[in-house]
């Protein structure tokens, strides 16, 4: 939440839902427009976002380039602000791809720390189409259990993937939105 640092808002827990984004083709786009006008499309993604991040109960840690890195309470709380933002990035243009993991984590200063962060890092990378929100086994585990009704046109499509620095394969879940799906988290938000 705006104006708490990162150990405010979580409190006690060291276990989130860490989210982290990227802008497909944001090479392209800053090849092609400049920066003058690449960083007002840009600025339009990170407003956009940074009015999502609230009402899902999301704590930004930081950007890192067009990419942004966020906590959540739950796997749930960082899908239903990935699908929103998806269906909406602040320009019509751009299209995100992300990633969650649900693990411990350490809070130092305004930043996390830990294995979890470059778990997510890698789940967010995965080369399974540009366009894609993906999961990690833990996140969409939770989202399963969960069973909300809100997700249940949502489905999930596991894929093994090799990650450096991790002797076995890992599953990871691409998550399939229905138009419908989008055009919800797109209006409700109006």
């Amino acid at each position: 939440m705006k104006g708490q640092t990162p150990q405010e808002w979580a409190g006690t827990s060291r276990i989130f839902a860490l989210v982290f984004t990227d802008i497909v083709d944001s090479t392209k786009f800053a090849n092609e427009l400049g920066d003058e006008r690449w960083i007002d499309l840009f600025l339009k993604h990170r407003d956009r976002a940074r009015e999502l991040m609230p009402k899902y109960n999301g704590h930004e840690i930081k950007t890192i380039g067009d990419s942004f890195m966020v906590i959540f309470r739950t796997a749930l709380d960082a899908v239903d602000f990935l699908l929103a933002l998806a269906s909406d990035t602040g320009d019509e243009r751009l299209r995100i791809r992300a990633g969650i993991h649900v693990g411990s984590a350490r809070i130092i200063g305004d930043d996390i720390f830990g294995n979890m962060v470059n778990y997510t890092k890698r789940v967010e990378g995965t080369d399974y189409g540009p366009v894609a929100i993906r999961l990690s086994d833990a996140a969409k585990n939770q989202i399963a259990d969960e069973k909300a009704e809100r997700h249940s046109r949502l489905s999930f499509q596991p894929r093994e993937v090799e990650f450096k620095g991790f002797t076995e394969p890992q599953r990871i879940w691409v998550v399939l939105t229905p138009r419908c799906v989008q055009d919800r988290y797109r209006s409700s938000d109006q």
